[in-house]
């Protein structure tokens, strides 16, 4: 697959302007030919106030820009109100270039200051098998730091491709957290995405916002994203990386099916799963 991730700064501002915005990126990869296209939480803004990202419908226009681009697209997150119960969840999709959605995500691992206005997602850790024969799975920024979700998607449902979507900021660290050392989050989430592609046999697409626009369109925020958007695989860790903030588009062609057996056939991981090895799951066999 072609993979391409855009680290894109979000406009808490004006969704009608990150809309324009998103889809000329997905003209410009679509022209690369890439297979899918990747865009960071909260693509239509309100990662600070909820009720403005809270939008019904979108997938509607989601699977119409996935139709005529032709392409695979995991669109960020957006802040969506269920109709039945009334709660907003940090929700993200997998929609094919047909315009179907194959998957649903709902965000389990809120952020601290989502907590007070969002709910905590209950689809569970889902995965669906994508045009190419890949199983797929989604989470959401803060679930990178809980393998379990990752375990279940990989382990129990034989996910291949894991893919994150993120708000990640320096700030995230806490004042005291910056003071020990300023880069500490970057630290965090390369040490994470390297561990997660690794420690479960999958490649890991990781998207964060950006803090710099590529049109230099400054904005005003006390929040700093770290970028370092990134594709991680097994054996080579990332394959191509944001080493910094500003707004890129970043592709990259992975083998995923070679990969992924490549790792299995070395580590047994999925094996050892299967068999009770982990966690010493067969103990309570004998």
């Amino acid at each position: 697959m072609r993979i391409a991730v855009v680290q894109f700064q979000v406009d808490d501002r004006s969704q009608e302007f990150n809309w324009l915005r998103m889809e000329e990126y997905m003209a410009a990869a679509s022209k690369k030919k890439a297979d899918l296209i990747v865009f960071p939480e909260c693509f239509l803004g309100g990662f600070s106030k909820p009720d403005f990202g809270a939008t019904e419908n979108v997938g509607q226009k989601i699977s119409a820009l996935a139709r005529k681009y032709q392409i695979d697209l995991v669109p960020g997150s957006i802040y969506e109100r269920d109709p039945e119960d009334g709660h907003i969840y940090n929700t993200t999709y997998y929609v094919d270039k047909d315009g179907s959605i194959l998957l649903q995500y709902r965000k389990v691992h809120l952020w601290i200051p989502e907590r007070e206005r969002v709910s905590q997602g209950n689809l569970g850790f889902g995965t669906a098998t994508n045009r190419f024969g890949i199983v797929v799975g989604l989470c959401l920024c803060w679930d990178l730091n809980f393998p379990e979700g990752f375990r279940q998607m990989a382990l129990e449902s034989r996910a291949q491709l894991i893919i994150v979507p993120a708000y990640w900021s320096f700030e995230d660290a806490g004042k005291t957290g910056m003071e020990h050392d300023p880069m500490s989050e970057v630290k965090f989430v390369d040490s994470m995405c390297t561990s997660r592609a690794f420690e479960n046999e999958i490649c890991l697409v990781f998207c964060n916002a950006a803090h710099l626009s590529s049109i230099k369109r400054p904005l005003p925020s006390n929040s700093i994203p770290i970028g370092h958007s990134q594709i991680t695989v097994p054996f080579k860790g990332p394959v191509v990386r944001c080493d910094h903030s500003t707004e890129e588009m970043i592709l990259a062609d992975v083998d995923i099916k070679s990969l992924t057996q490549d790792a299995e056939d070395a580590y047994w991981v999925r094996k050892d799963w299967d068999n009770g090895y982990i966690y010493g799951r067969h103990h309570s066999k004998l």
